[in-house]
């Protein structure tokens, strides 16, 4: 199938003066043209790393693509140059970086930072760039953007800033977004319309999303489909109705149980992950979760489990979704100690 882009068996790594972090571990997934894809899990799973590993944005001085394919439009980004990459970052692919202040230089104009882009990729005169510029600024809802335009990051909110960094990736109509939490830090009703626009931009533009974020909720009201990750890899994906709905990996499952619900009873408790991930200087040899799973088997640490397909959409990787599993299960009622 010709996916706008693929990525399979993606492996990326850091050296440190610890010793090596394996940050990606073999991670696979897609993104269908016009679609939503989200990439949840707790804080350090490997989400941004490979939302920088798409935009070539892996520092050669401290890490390094080990292994791995990364094809935009049937073309292999791996071996990219640094001038290829630039050619097509900002024009083909953009990226709304997770803190806006960070993502805006301080001592530059904003109407001046987005000319800049439409400049390079666009080859628009100045005057050219200031009035598109501004249309993007109307469009993506900053008040009075003719004088805005000239107005310094810090005299912004951060859910305006948020916005210019939004209109600063849809310069050039780019074909796909990549989102690294952008609705982190803003209260919700500004969350809500960053998602709202999120979701329109989707839409009208036929603009494929990748969502970066840890928050389900996000999840549950933009995306299409949802790849779950845990410990540098890809433990479950689906489409948003099967991963709420039929969720098959206890970490999926223990995600979904410790979101605070509007309909909880006053007496029930949230249903936190005990434990903490494991270590990527020396990641475990079997299942990632294992340490932390209540169905633990003896096979989950010796071996890591192979990604199966439920439905056509639907993937796991768990040996719970071993027949032989649910086999001694059922006879047994209590966990197997061995199923290999």
């Amino acid at each position: 199938m010709n996916y706008l882009l693929k990525v399979n068996d993606l492996h990326v790594s850091f050296r440190t003066n610890g010793g090596e972090i394996k940050a990606v571990r073999g991670v696979s997934f897609h993104v269908d043209r016009g679609e939503i894809l989200a990439l949840v899990g707790e804080s350090g799973c490997g989400k941004s790393v490979t939302a920088q590993s798409v935009m070539g944005m892996i520092p050669k001085t401290a890490g390094s693509i080990k292994e791995g394919e990364i094809s935009f439009k049937g073309k292999d980004l791996i071996n990219f140059s640094k001038k290829e990459y630039q050619r097509i970052r900002g024009s083909e692919i953009g990226m709304i970086f997770q803190d806006p202040m960070s993502a805006l230089n301080p001592t530059m104009k904003i109407g001046r930072q987005i000319d800049e882009v439409l400049i390079k990729h666009k080859n628009l005169s100045k005057k050219e760039a200031k009035q598109k510029t501004i249309e993007l600024l109307q469009q993506v809802g900053i008040p009075d953007p003719f004088n805005r335009y000239s107005e310094y990051p810090h005299e912004f909110s951060g859910g305006m800033r948020q916005r210019v960094v939004i209109a600063m990736a849809l310069a050039c109509d780019p074909e796909l977004i990549i989102a690294d939490e952008p609705t982190t830090a803003l209260d919700v009703t500004i969350q809500a319309q960053i998602l709202d626009m999120l979701k329109t931009i989707q839409t009208k533009r036929n603009t494929s999303i990748i969502l970066i974020t840890h928050d389900l909720g996000v999840v549950a009201e933009v995306a299409d489909r949802v790849a779950v990750m845990y410990a540098g890899k890809v433990i479950e994906s689906g489409t948003v109705n099967e991963i709420f709905e039929k969720p098959i990996h206890p970490y999926t499952l223990g995600l979904l149980q410790s979101v605070p619900r509007l309909e909880i009873e006053e007496t029930e408790r949230l249903v936190p992950i005990e434990g903490a991930p494991p270590d990527l200087f020396s990641p475990p040899k079997g299942c990632p979760f294992a340490q932390r799973c209540p169905y633990t088997m003896e096979v989950c640490v010796e071996h890591m489990p192979k990604t199966e397909s439920i439905t056509g959409s639907h993937h796991v990787s768990c040996w719970l979704n071993d027949p032989r599993a649910f086999k001694q299960k059922e006879l047994t009622g209590v966990r197997s100690e061995n199923i290999v």
